[in-house]
């Protein structure tokens, strides 16, 4: 196998020298509205990565991404909860292209040994907008219209690729919050600090 980023051989999806050098976190906090969103990495520093998942062997990419560093983390906050009631993981639209989601890889590797399970499918956008490039007035002017069909009166933990103005990330929170679904927090690969995803 090849590295995704610098050709290399490797055992892994991303070589170790890349590891080091692209995918250090920086566990970077941002506050949208009443919800608390964790990101890994700076969107920027990453991009290459994160645009994996427009082309078939990104799979790769966020499968790996998933099992080093959101299972790890997930792990660890599920077993800090003094409560131990049962915790989801749910994915904003996990629609498919180029033959997979890359949020649904996210939440499936993320829960792997895990008492955190995750919930496919049941937060879906009725707007299929896209909002890469799009400034923060597009994005309000043109909500995602999101849907709801999973089980109410959960706990849950809020699973994205990327933050960028956090639009997203607070229509899907009210809409699970209305639906009886208290967030811990969301949890994405990067933040896009800046505000906009080119």
């Amino acid at each position: 196998m090849r590295c995704f980023s610098c050709d290399n051989l490797s055992i892994q999806p991303v070589c170790k020298e890349c590891v080091k050098d692209f995918l250090t976190p920086e566990m970077i906090e941002k506050e949208v509205g009443n919800l608390e969103v964790i990101s890994f990495f700076d969107y920027y520093l990453t991009v290459e990565f994160i645009k994996s998942k427009y082309i078939p062997s990104g799979y790769r990419v966020y499968k790996f991404i998933a099992k080093k560093y959101f299972n790890p983390f997930i792990k660890a906050y599920a077993d800090s909860l003094k409560d131990k009631k049962p915790l989801y993981l749910i994915g904003v639209d996990e629609k498919v292209d180029r033959g997979y989601s890359n949020v649904s890889l996210l939440m499936h590797y993320s829960s792997k040994g895990n008492r955190v399970k995750p919930i496919h499918n049941v937060l879906k956008a009725k707007s299929k907008v896209q909002y890469a490039g799009q400034p923060l007035e597009y994005r309000l002017e043109n909500p995602r219209k999101f849907i709801y069909t999973g089980p109410k009166n959960i706990d849950a933990i809020l699973i994205d690729d990327t933050i960028t103005t956090g639009t997203t990330l607070e229509e899907a929170s009210r809409v699970l919050n209305e639906n009886g679904v208290n967030i811990h927090f969301a949890l994405t690969v990067a933040n896009a600090k800046e505000g906009v995803d080119y």
